[in-house]
């Protein structure tokens, strides 16, 4: 697959992360593709030949920077890779052959990354500048299907360049049962030929897109093309189970230490929890794939002599442990993104991760993730349409957190001197996956150092002073709180009069501001994220009793389908108070574009009523009052 061209999607536990090479800007951009072509021959034995010829244009030095070099990966065990054709074209003058010096091949090592079976076509091209072009001929042979029984393809088109004459073909026998995909490509007519039918396509841009913020569903809205002979997903779901089913085999080393860790466990759950604890906590991540491509997992007992492993990995020895225990369990197969949340409309192998699902108590696990307790899993995970391999139906979906498991309650009490100092303490307590998000935080202000992360904190805001972090000790497992206390010694740079905002000292796991802040564009084409969470803040305000307060905010209620919004302010003395609650309650993580209008008149007053603020002058005799000496 070549990364500057049509992107393809990765398959499983074999995500190459290469820098994308097609530089992007508004408008031309840097890089215009002139012309594509991609012949796709696909076999009845679900095997395939792809010949790819592309050529691309450095709009400018950044592009010709860009498209100096130009990468193309291939597994050696199951994929051939014959270069045909590299030459540089200058803007005037004759081709440039690449010398074949500037042709180097890696074996091994692909982004950081081990991939013993892989290998690295790099080729750089000669005396390439603004204006000029690049062309790169080769042919990648599918010689083994990556799962028995069928094959896949998936390509985008993506918008970062403006593509100017794309074109594809694709060949397979009339008898074989393909399934078609594609989102903006022109269908165009082909002839068949023999026992073949042959399918054309072409593409053609005018111009570099701008994604939208805050997107998801992406892929739906790229132009691309899927291919498949899968008959469904249930297909593919037994097409992994054949690699991936003898490699949970309990062993005797396994099932001892199932014993050794679970025995004792008062139930299933408690059993699962203690060997998932395990895994997580013994055995490293560690993206080595090794063995039968990146469809299939090592034998459990390896993994556990190892102590390491990539996604597949963990799921293999978990799964063992859990059997040695009498406790079903299946691997699942998603897509771990923060984007993606829907599967494309044929069977593909769309997925890059495989975490475990416990059918009897209807848990998914991603022991991969050693932060995540058992009973929750990481963002990416979550909300996702999932292949669950061993059950039937295989396809399912992961759940999102309950708003009130992610939940954050925030409590901020601050004290204003007439000086303009101040002390504001803010604690902030995470529930389930806010939780997790403060140990994460405690963690890495330790590390890097208190002391410096609350005087980079305190500057970043323009305060003198110092402060202090400490957690707080909760009384539950799933709780976790942290306290956060600034001494201010510039908090009102004008203390005569201005005004004061009801804010924390820092935002916490849910930062309320930052979701209401995602709608304030007037229009979107596309899906957009909407996670479920739920704030409680408690703030308070005191204030000396020379300063008079001449506004305060209103109160605010919104209700809505899956918005509940709450804020109600209330003086005692001289303390002013908001009790704010906010629950935002979508139940698949995602907005369509009408979804998003209906919200966006909402979220805007969120958003305007975060920026409340108290105005206050001095009153001149309190002040007197307040220096004249005892």
């Amino acid at each position: 697959m070549i990364f500057s061209l049509l992107r393809p999607a990765a398959g499983l536990a074999a995500l190459l992360c290469l820098a994308a090479q097609a530089a992007h800007a508004d408008g031309e951009g840097h890089v215009r593709a002139l012309r594509e072509r991609t012949d796709i021959v696909i076999r009845a034995d679900h095997t395939m030949e792809q010949t790819v010829d592309y050529t691309w244009r450095a709009v400018d030095a950044t592009g010709a920077g860009s498209l100096g070099q130009q990468y193309v990966n291939w597994d050696a065990r199951r994929q051939t890779l014959e270069l045909l054709a590299a030459e540089t074209i200058p803007a005037s003058g004759a081709p440039i052959p690449v010398d074949p010096s500037a042709i180097q091949v890696q074996d091994g090592i692909l982004g950081g990354v081990s991939f013993p079976d892989k290998r690295l076509l790099q080729v750089t091209f000669p005396r390439l500048a603004a204006g000029d072009a690049i062309r790169l001929r080769y042919r990648l042979v599918q010689k083994v299907p990556e799962l028995p029984g069928g094959m896949s393809h998936v390509m985008f088109l993506q918008d970062d360049v403006i593509r100017d004459d794309s074109e594809i073909t694709v060949r397979y026998p009339r008898a074989l049962p393909l399934k078609v995909a594609q989102v903006g490509l022109a269908p165009q007519p082909a002839a068949e030929a023999s026992a073949d039918s042959v399918l054309r396509w072409h593409y053609r841009s005018k111009d570099t897109g701008t994604p939208e913020p805050n997107a998801a569903n992406g892929w739906r809205r790229t132009p691309h093309l899927m291919l498949s002979t899968f008959a469904d997903w249930q297909a593919i779901a037994a097409a992994y189970e054949r690699g991936a089913a003898p490699k949970s085999a309990v062993t005797p080393a396994i099932r001892a230490l199932a014993e050794d860790v679970a025995g004792r466990a008062a139930n299933q759950r408690d059993a699962a929890r203690l060997l998932y604890d395990w895994v997580r906590a013994n055995v490293r991540y560690v993206a080595s794939y090794v063995g039968d491509g990146g469809w299939v997992p090592n034998d459990a007992g390896t993994v556990l002599q190892r102590r390491y492993g990539d996604c597949k990995d963990h799921v293999a020895l978990l799964e063992a442990l859990l059997a040695a225990r009498g406790i079903a369990a299946s691997p699942v197969l998603l897509r771990a993104d923060g984007e993606n949340f829907t599967l494309p409309e044929i069977p593909v192998m769309w997925f890059d991760h495989a975490i475990s699902y416990l059918p009897a108590l209807d848990l998914f696990m991603d022991a991969t993730d050693d932060a995540m307790p058992f009973g929750l899993l990481p963002d990416n995970d979550a909300g996702k349409p999932v292949l669950a391999t061993r059950l039937a139906p295989a396809l399912r979906r992961t759940p999102l957190p309950d708003p009130h498991t992610f939940r954050v309650e925030r409590k901020v009490a601050l004290k204003v001197a007439l000086d303009g100092s101040a002390e504001r303490v803010t604690e902030i307590v995470g529930h389930g996956r806010s939780a997790v998000a403060v140990r994460e935080f405690i963690d890495g202000v330790t590390a890097a150092g208190t002391a410096d992360w609350v005087r980079r904190t305190m500057a970043s805001n323009g305060y003198e002073g110092d402060g202090s972090v400490e957690t707080l000790a909760q009384a539950r497992p799933d709780m976790l709180g942290v306290r956060y206390t600034e001494r201010i010694r510039n908090y009102v740079s004008q203390p005569e009069a201005g005004v004061l905002s009801f804010l924390p000292g820092m935002n916490g796991p849910v930062p309320l501001a930052g979701f209401a802040g995602r709608f304030t564009d007037r229009e979107r084409r596309y899906d957009a994220r909407c996670e479920p969470f739920a704030v409680e803040d408690s703030m308070t305000i005191e204030l000396p009793a020379a300063m008079q307060v001449l506004y305060v905010p209103k109160n605010l209620s919104i209700r809505q389908d899956g918005l509940d919004y709450q804020a109600t302010y209330s003086r005692d003395g001289m303390r002013y108070h908001l009790a704010r609650r906010v629950v935002a309650g979508n139940q698949r993580g995602w907005c369509t574009p009408q979804e998003y209008q209906a919200l966006r008149p909402a979220m805007n007053r969120i958003s305007r009523a975060m920026h409340g603020r108290l105005v206050f002058v001095l009153n001149d005799t309190d002040v007197a009052a307040a220096t004249v000496a005892p």
